[in-house]
Parts: structure tokens; sequence; C-alpha cells
């Protein structure tokens, strides 16, 4: 068994695109079979974040090829990476045999089968399979890495959108990079801000709009100066704030961070919260709930409609539970509790 250096190049070439396109690996199987001259071959690979396998493989399927799977890999395991298997694992012997080599280092593992390697020309597959090799493995660590990044990226996306409040990347030219739901949402509002034809972001109020620019250059400067701007809105609601951050990366590359509350949208804080944190009790909860909201506890007891007497007896089981003495020394453990709560 021979390999021409066009075919040699051609399999590396397809091993490494396979390790960007998961999607080649049954092509890479196939192209390797052939050119070892095998009747099937099968690449098991391992998914070290789930402990699962996916199992590539051509001339072979169906319980016949779990039945190899199960009969080699325990053997394999005991091999070092690069160790190659040949035909004393078949069982009884044959005149030929497979040909294996285990692709990576630690559990769970990979490793690549050839099924009957004709003897007479087992050296040259074993250099080939050699040769092959160190870019199999290597591919396997640039698909294992790109899974991990994919895997952190969906991890954060998903943690920036339990945020309640809007949450923007943007570039130093204010081109947007990243919104969440809650921010796409406000610039949809086009009430304080918006994202332009062009994908930059903008006020809406054309007297705010030298001020955001300005906020958001001194972020991404080489300075890096963190800052903040209340924006006011066509609606007459109450303005947004943003407050305004740099990113890590070097200063003409810089991104910048937005973080924009909006004082019209109250997720306030969930009963179940302040009972699982300090054992109010439900009427307990909405009195402090109240009280955050700056309300005045003679409208908190209109709203509960118990007198004013009652309402004072729950604010002072409240100061009790949560460890406070005054009504700000309250107000500031649950403004702090709600932050931690979004």
């Amino acid at each position: 068994m021979t390999a021409t250096l066009q075919r040699f190049s051609l399999l590396i070439t397809a091993i490494h695109d396979a390790g960007t396109d998961p999607g080649r690996w049954d092509e890479v199987i196939a192209d390797i079979t052939t050119a070892f001259g095998t009747v099937a071959g099968f690449l098991v690979i391992a998914d070290p974040a789930g402990g699962r396998h996916s199992v590539h493989a051509c001339g072979i399927g169906g319980q016949e090829l779990r039945d190899r799977i199960d009969g080699l890999a325990e053997r394999m395991a005991r091999h070092p990476v690069r160790g190659l298997a040949d035909a004393e694992f078949e069982t009884p012997p044959t005149p030929s045999g497979p040909l294996a080599a285990r692709l990576s280092a630690d559990p769970p593992w990979s490793w690549i089968c050839l099924e009957s390697v004709d003897s007479q020309s087992d050296s040259d597959a074993r250099t080939l399979l050699n040769a092959l090799v160190p870019h199999l493995v290597q591919a396997l660590r640039t698909r294992s890495r790109l899974a991990e990044l994919a895997w952190e990226r969906t991890l954060a996306l998903a943690t920036l959108e339990k945020a309640r409040h809007g949450i923007l990347i943007v570039a130093p030219d204010t081109a947007l990079i990243f919104a969440n739901s809650r921010a796409a949402d406000l610039t949809a509002d086009l009430d304080g801000l918006a994202v332009d034809a062009f994908g930059r972001l903008r006020a809406t109020s054309p007297a705010a709009q030298p001020r955001l620019h300005r906020l958001i250059a001194d972020a991404a400067g080489p300075a890096g100066m963190s800052g903040s701007l209340a924006l006011t809105r066509p609606s007459v609601k109450r303005p947004l704030t943003i407050h305004a951050g740099p990113l890590d990366g070097q200063p003409q590359h810089r991104a910048v961070l937005l973080l924009v509350f909006d004082p019209e949208h109250d997720p306030g804080l969930p009963p179940t919260t302040l009972h699982e944190l300090y054992g109010l009790t439900e009427t307990e909860s909405l009195v402090a709930r109240g009280v955050l909201r700056g309300d005045g506890l003679p409208a908190v007891a209109a709203q509960l409609c118990v007198s004013l007497s009652t309402a004072r007896t729950h604010l002072q089981h409240i100061f009790v539970k949560t460890g406070t003495h005054r009504q700000a020394e309250l107000v500031r453990l649950l403004a702090t509790v709600a932050l931690a709560a979004q």
C-alpha cells in the first residue's frame, strides 16, 4: 500500500477542515479508508464536555459496528496516544486485522480503527497512519476547543439575557456589537435610544446625541473613563440612566459596555425571594416592596387595606427579620437584594 504525495496532502487538508467543520468527518474517514485500501474504518470522537461519543464509519455499521467498538474500546484505553493496535486483537486470528490508534491523552477517548489491513502492506499502513495521527490529534483538539468556546458563548449570552436591565456593547464609533433582549426592546421603542440604519447607537433626542457620543468616546479612549448619563425621552417618561465602561482590549479596538436602566420598568422584588432570605410573610413582603418603591408607610397601609398602626407593626417585624433598624437602612438592603435578584 502506498499513498502519493498528492493524496496524502489532500487527506491532511480534509482532516484539518473537519476540525472546524464537524460535518466533514464522514468524508474524512471514507477518504482514509480508501487510501488504506481497507474494507471498513471508523472514527470514534469523544465529546469532553458531555462524556458522549460520535462515530463516523465507512463500510461498517449497525450492530457489527457497535460490537467492534465495544471490543476495541477497553483495549484502546490501555494504549498511549498514537499507540497502534494490530491483528493481536482479532479473535480468532486472521491473515489481516485491525489497525488502530488512540487520538486523545485523557478520557473519554477518541480513536481511529481501520479494519482488515492486509498483512503484506502492514508496514506501509503503519507508516501512513503514524503520519496521519498527529494531524488527527490536532484537528480533534481544534474541534474540542471550538466546542468549548461555543458552549462558553452560549452560557455568556444566557447570563446576559437573565439581566432585567439593558446591556449593550458598542464600538468606539457607536456601532452596535451586542444587545440583550431588554436593550433591543428599549431601542425598538425609539424612546431615548435607537439604532440607526447604519447599525449605530444614537440618542433619540438631538440635544443628547453629543453627550452620548462623548460618554462612549471617553470609555473607549486611552484613559478608559467610566461615566453615566441621563437620557431624556420623547414620551416624557422618566429619563433612561446609562452607565458606560470600557471592556478589555487595546484602546484603538476597545469596545464599550453600556448598562441601561429604565426607571419606568420596575421588576420589583419577588415575595418568594424575601421569604427565602429573611422569612418574611406574604404581607410583610408586600410592605417591604412598598417601602422599596418609596411609597411611604401611609400609602402602603392604604394599598393593603390595613391601618397605619398595623403597617407599622409589620415594618417592625421586617426590621427584626432583616437585622435593620431604620427605614433608610432597610431600603439600602432591599435595593441590594433587588439588584442581585435581577
